[in-house]
């Protein structure tokens, strides 16, 4: 049957690769088990099921992210974007890594392990895009980076500063990335954006800390009222002295009415616009990777954060320079 009508095809009637069980790879594509199936890589899609200390609540389920990810990204079949005309896995070869080897007990581990998959993707010379996981997973993503000489500007969509030093103890809990990258990574503060903070849930240690150290930050209100287009200005003139932008996208940055199963802070960024913001991003800025994470399955409802989630994907990679 031509794929130009793929969408009607059953999914009954499709075989696609597993990545384990019947997890399916991600999109249906190739699954890279080893260095040597990395070759010829453009895209690497990569599950970090990892949640460190819950800040409110207990068990938040966003360990299931990536499966979830994978099997409903079987809806979308090649990622035909029709506004664009592209299909991304035509535009990209794309493969699926799998998921983090994760160990529970040790939180140092499972970063090592990140780190070096990371550093595996980039040495193969493809694009990591990672699922989470809670917001920490972001901190080795970007010390692999650096590890390899590699100078992101980090693009941080979020509705909370994560810069606290530490939570119960912890200073990689999903609340002090941001601090984690500044003062452990040695990412400079000029060069991190963070984009869409608002709401009680922040606290005024947290505000002070990006404003001294000079974290460039646009709040929704901002944003409501002034556009993307100045943000997106102010990140392409500093990634001219880097090499290129590092997106992480906490899925609370957007209003609940869209994403359900993220944190529900209410006030948030619309589909649309985080989605135009990233394609526009992307398609000036060379893009050196990106995470999505803190979606909870457990809550969402009829899986709409999860399937946001791959629109996000797609439409960045669909939109992304080559």
């Amino acid at each position: 049957m031509s794929e130009d009508i793929e969408p009607y095809v059953k999914l009954t009637e499709r075989n696609y690769p597993t990545v384990y069980l019947d997890i399916p790879s991600f999109l249906g594509s190739k699954v890279a088990r080893s260095e040597e199936d990395l070759k010829n890589c453009e895209v690497c899609f990569l599950g970090i099921p990892w949640e460190g200390a819950a800040t409110w609540g207990s068990w938040s389920s966003c360990v299931l992210t990536p499966m979830h990810i994978r099997k409903n990204s079987l809806r979308y079949y090649g990622g035909f974007i029709p506004e664009m005309n592209v299909k991304v896995t035509s535009k990209f070869n794309l493969c699926d890594c799998g998921d983090i080897v994760v160990d529970m007990e040790s939180r140092e581990r499972t970063f090592e392990n990140i780190e070096r998959k990371i550093e595996d993707i980039l040495e193969a010379s493809a694009i990591p895009i990672s699922v989470g996981g809670d917001h920490s997973i972001t901190v080795p993503i970007i010390k692999a980076m650096v590890n390899k000489g590699i100078d992101p500007v980090i693009i941080h969509f979020d509705a909370h500063y994560d810069n606290l030093p530490s939570y119960l103890g912890d200073e990689y809990a999903r609340c002090s990335p941001i601090r984690r990258l500044v003062e452990d990574v040695g990412i400079k503060p000029s060069n991190i954006f963070q984009v869409g903070i608002r709401g009680p849930r922040n606290s005024p240690a947290g505000k002070v800390y990006s404003e001294e150290k000079g974290i460039n930050v646009y709040d929704i209100w901002y944003l409501k009222k002034e556009g993307f287009d100045n943000v997106i200005k102010d990140i392409e003139s500093r990634a001219k002295d880097a090499d290129g932008i590092y997106i992480t996208i906490c899925m609370d940055v957007l209003d609940p009415s869209v994403a359900p199963g993220a944190a529900g802070d209410p006030l948030g960024l619309s589909s649309f616009e985080l989605i135009d913001a990233i394609r526009k991003m992307v398609s000036k800025i060379k893009l050196l990777g990106m995470d999505v994470v803190e979606i909870y399955p457990q809550i969402d409802v009829r899986d709409m954060t999860t399937h946001l989630a791959i629109w996000i994907i797609l439409y960045t990679l669909a939109a992304m320079k080559k």
